[in-house]
């Protein structure tokens, strides 16, 4: 039962609560705008094979093939995880390790490896 209909968390755990509407994960690169949609998981990477948005980061020597994972889960909120990549993947300046799932929040900068450097926007 939630005191406030309206609110972003749950009052006695904190977690996000899922929003009216569909929400949907953007995120703007130099290259362009990428969309991900609840249940969907985004392999970013240079190889075709594994991502199918590689044209994005083929220009970008630096960004591994493979390089990390993001998702949206059903109650809205986006995750990103490193996938081993060389040169790293940053939340905010953060290095995550190999593995690590972390969170990702609307304004987060994801960058991977040393210069492609996205923004979120969660709507």
């Amino acid at each position: 039962m939630l005191s406030n209909p309206g609110a972003a968390q749950c009052d006695s755990c904190l977690r996000p609560l899922p929003q009216q509407g569909t929400p949907v994960l953007r995120m703007q690169f130099p290259s362009g705008e990428l969309k991900v949609s609840v249940g969907q998981h985004l392999v970013l990477g240079r190889d075709a094979g594994q991502s199918p948005v590689a044209g994005s980061f083929t220009q970008y020597d630096n960004v591994s093939r493979r390089h990390s994972t993001v998702w949206l889960d059903p109650s809205g909120t986006a995750w990103v995880r490193d996938e081993g990549s060389t040169n790293g993947t940053f939340v905010n300046g953060e290095r995550l390790p190999r593995g690590v799932e972390a969170p990702l929040r609307d304004g987060d900068q994801l960058r991977l490896a040393a210069d492609v450097t996205g923004t979120i926007q969660l709507k």
